[in-house]
């Protein structure tokens, strides 16, 4: 949340308008018609929690936002969700991993390398076999 303020203070220092919506569950209707309504040119700040976001995401982009019209800010603890080279299985993990660390399938069992290599449709990280030494 401190990200949105900074970027909120910046807007209030050059003079800008901007408006605040707050959500305390799930995307609403209203957030829909309202975010439809917007002027051409409206840039879009979204900051909550990783499943949340994730709708908001979707929202904006049905809507016509495009990625240079939108900042998206996820709060909290991420999941990671590793696609399992062998088996194609993903694996949804909570600890923090990182490019090149080491895990195991959670449905083959085989040893996985966590690359930098991400697939939007799938939504997960590639895990390579790792070179056990």
């Amino acid at each position: 949340m401190k990200r949105l303020n900074g970027i909120k203070e910046s807007l209030t220092n050059q003079s800008l308008s901007f408006e605040e919506i707050h959500l305390f569950h799930e995307c609403s209707p209203e957030v829909d018609i309202h975010l439809g309504k917007q002027k051409i040119g409206t840039y879009l700040y979204a900051a909550a929690e990783w499943n949340t976001l994730k709708e908001v995401v979707f929202l904006a982009k049905k809507l016509g936002y495009s990625s240079e019209e939108a900042q998206f800010i996820g709060v909290g603890e991420k999941e990671k969700r590793v696609f399992c080279c062998r088996c194609h299985f993903i694996s949804n993990l909570r600890s923090p991993l990182h490019t090149g660390d080491q895990m195991s399938c959670s449905a083959c069992g085989m040893k996985l390398e966590l690359s930098d290599h991400y697939s939007p449709i799938k939504e997960a990280y590639l895990g390579y076999v790792a070179h056990i030494e």
